[in-house]
This record gives structure tokens, sequence and C-alpha cells, in this order.
């Protein structure tokens, strides 16, 4: 199948404007945005778990503008079509997304197990085989979200629970190719592909808020859990920021250095939109709200773009950061570390460790194997 993919892509990127994406600019702030949405998205959770959200209601209040999840999947969105549009081999583009994903998910699968069992969690609740066993292989194939009943009572009753994204994630990496083969033959008009976007942003924002209308309805529901871990009501997330991708020149001359004064309007919209029209935000991000979040993430990524470099030595902690604040959250709760803010240094801390070590020790070496990676992680030069 994906020669049948490699073979019609090729074709039809013969003379097509695609190669142009070279002239993104190789220093942006991406790496340091995506640590920002996953310690927004590691507070707000350690934050509430560890029951101290009513000392900090100030701080939640204001993070809460900034959805991580959000953000993630806008950032996913132009970073990954951008990776496929410089190398459209199927084949490698599969690789190189397995290699960012699976080795420091399953190191940090290994890690939330020893951490139950340091709790002495399991001499109380003895597993059976095979419904461990099945649990592993949903934790290290595609179904991250699946947390079974021998957990229900350790920590906050899931051990790792913010993984639902990275099931949705693999469902975007495999979409992309799809929608590329679809608009194979307009590759070459922009004008015909941003419509055929366009078109896909509007189905799946109308998905989103029927997901998310009928979600309060029927939140409990085992139906709405499901659709909830599928692409179709965040896939529009994902789109806006392909879209954004696509049209990257002429966005980049209207909006780069403009970040402060995106941030403003940005943050006065949602004071607005909340205390008058009371719009959702965190996952529910209202559309409209979310479109001018796309916005600023892009004038933050190509605002003061050697920012990220400067800060972060090229090391992209993000993902740790994302993946361990919740065995971490729920080893604390479980030793009794809840209700003060001891705990929740102790867990950032914790946390941003273990992120590193991740990084340094997995990831790092994980993404040297990629094949003509979009982005090099070697640490920059001064």
């Amino acid at each position: 199948m994906h020669n049948v993919f490699d073979s019609a892509l090729r074709v039809a990127y013969v003379g097509s404007d695609l190669t142009k994406s070279a002239s993104v600019p190789k220093s942006n702030n991406f790496d340091l945005i995506r640590l920002f949405a996953a310690t927004q998205v590691a507070l707000l959770h350690s934050v509430n778990h560890l029951g101290i959200g009513f000392k900090l209601s100030g701080v939640t209040a204001a993070l809460g503008f900034f959805p991580g999840v959000p953000i993630f999947f806008f950032v996913s969105g132009f970073l990954i079509s951008r990776s496929f549009e410089r190398n459209p081999r199927v084949s490698e583009f599969a690789t190189n997304r397995i290699l960012r994903i699976y080795p420091a998910l399953i190191v940090c699968l290994a890690v939330s197990i020893f951490s139950a069992a340091a709790t002495g969690y399991f001499h109380t609740r003895p597993v059976a085989v095979r419904p461990f066993i099945a649990w592993l292989a949903a934790q290290v194939s595609v179904a991250q979200f699946f947390n079974p009943d021998f957990l229900r009572s350790y920590g906050v009753g899931v051990l790792n629970g913010s993984l639902w994204t990275i099931s949705v994630e693999l469902q975007f990496y495999v979409l992309v190719p799809c929608i590329y083969l679809a608009m194979r033959s307009c590759l070459r008009d922009r004008r015909s592909s941003n419509a055929i976007l366009l078109s896909l942003i509007i189905v799946f924002m109308l998905a989103n808020r029927l997901y998310i209308w009928g979600a309060q309805r029927h939140g409990g529901s085992l139906v709405f859990e499901l659709i909830g871990v599928t692409f179709v009501p965040w896939f529009y997330m994902f789109l806006v920021g392909l879209l954004f991708q696509r049209n990257f020149e002429r966005l980049h001359r209207g909006i780069r250095g403009k970040f402060l004064l995106l941030l403003i309007v940005y943050c006065l919209v949602c004071w607005c939109t909340r205390g008058w029209l009371g719009w959702m935000f965190g996952n529910s991000l209202n559309p409209a709200l979310f479109t001018i979040l796309g916005f600023l993430m892009f004038a933050a990524a190509f605002s003061n773009n050697n920012l990220s470099d400067r800060l972060l030595k090229r090391n992209d902690i993000s993902y740790g950061v994302y993946i361990y604040h919740m065995p971490v959250t729920n080893f604390l709760v479980v030793m009794g570390m809840g209700g003060s803010t001891l705990g929740i240094s102790i867990a950032i801390g914790m946390t941003i460790a273990l992120a590193f070590a991740s990084w340094v020790l997995v990831e790092r070496p994980a993404l040297a194997l990629k094949k003509h990676p979009l982005y090099q992680h070697a640490p920059a030069q001064s």
C-alpha cells in the first residue's frame, strides 16, 4: 500500500510548489511552544488532582486561556504536514513518527508501572496475567486511552489519562498521506488545495461542536467516550495547522514580529467572550477562539525566532513533560502529598527531571535514527 502512496504522491509533486517549504526558517520557537503547552497541561492536572486548585485559582484561570492540547494539535498539523511535504515517502514518514512516539512512551510505561508497584498497590490488588498483558498491548500499540479495571483504585483512577491524545495523534499521522493523496490533482494550485482544506475544516469543526454539545448531555456514555478518542472531534485543529503551513509565506509576511499585539488581542477576546458569552476553554475551546490562538502560536513561532534555541539549546523535553506528569501526580496522590504547595513543587520538579532524562537517554538517540528529519535536535551552535 505504501508503494501506491509513494508513486502517486511523487508524480503529483513534480513541478508543484511544495518544494518551497524549504523557505520556512530553520530557527523557530516550536520547541518552546510545545514546552509551554505541555507545562500548561501538567500544571493544571497536578494542581487539580493534588487538591490545591483553590490556592492557585487566578493562575489556573489565566492558563485556561491557552489550552495545551489544542496547541499541540495545531503545531502538529503545521510541522507534520511540512515534514511529509519535504519527504512524502510513506515508509520513511511512518518510521520517523514511530521513532518520535514509541521509544519514550514504552520507557514511560515501564517507569509508570514501577512507580505504582513502589507504592505497594499491586500487593493490595493482585492482577491477573491476561488483563495485564491486554493493557500492555494497548499501551504500546494504538489504544493508549484504555484504562483497565485493576487500575481504577490507584491514584486518581487512571494511571496516565493524558495519553488519550497519543491515540488521536497516531490517527492524524495515518490521515496525512490520505489528505495529500486526495489533493494530488490540485497540489500545484494553491487556491484549489486551500478550498479543499477549508471545506474539511468546516466539516470537522461542525463535528467538534456536535461532539461538545452531545458530551455535555451524554458525557458518561461509552459511545461519547469512544468518539472522544477518535480524530473526528479534533481533526479541524490539526487541519488549521496544516492550512497555515500551506500558506506560510503569506502569513509570515503579515504576522511575524506581532506576537505581543496578538497576545493582547487574544486575551481581551477571551476575557470578553468568557464573561459575556460564556464560551468554553480547555479542550472544548470555541473554534473562533482556537483560530485566533492559531494566529497567536504562529506569531510566537516566528517572532524573535531564535529564542527557543537560546533558552533550550534544542533540548526538547516537551514530550517527556507531557507523558510523565500524570504518573508522577498519581504517585504523589497515593503517597499523601496532596493539599499543599509543596506537593505541586515536587510534582513539577520530578516531571521535569524525568522529562530531561527521557530526552537525553531515549528521545534524542531515537530521533538521531530518523531519515531526512525536518529539524535537527543537535545542540545549537553558540
